[in-house]
């Protein structure tokens, strides 16, 4: 009985880690300072477009980016419990890069259908 509790608490403790790149929509350049979050977690990128999320629990979540260039944009990510992290590298649409973005045209992640 002792062990069963142990094991429990175990899988309670066990932590993940998010991480990639966020990277302009259109050029490809990286987007510095944008708001990455997962619930209470958040983090902004920095000046290679490089952010890392912890403390995370494994499962499926819905990610958010937002900047002041960058509307609030969300994608669907799976977390996984790996001692390396789970890698995931976004592209975002930025309103000062991407002017098709402001203006929500097709092919957009603001555009029609999405």
């Amino acid at each position: 009985m002792r062990f069963r509790n142990a094991g429990l608490l175990a899988s309670a403790l066990v932590l993940a880690v998010l991480y990639g790149r966020v990277n302009d929509l259109t050029t490809g350049q990286p987007l510095t300072g944008v708001t990455v979050s997962i619930g209470a977690h958040h983090t902004r990128t920095d000046a290679g477009g490089k952010y890392r999320l912890s403390g995370l629990t494994p499962g499926s979540y819905t990610l958010t980016l937002h900047s002041n260039d960058v509307p609030p944009q969300h994608h669907h990510v799976r977390v996984g419990a790996s001692a390396a992290g789970t890698k995931l590298d976004l592209r975002a649409c930025s309103t000062t890069l991407d002017y098709g973005c402001a203006s929500g045209m097709p092919g957009s992640p603001l555009g029609p259908g999405r």
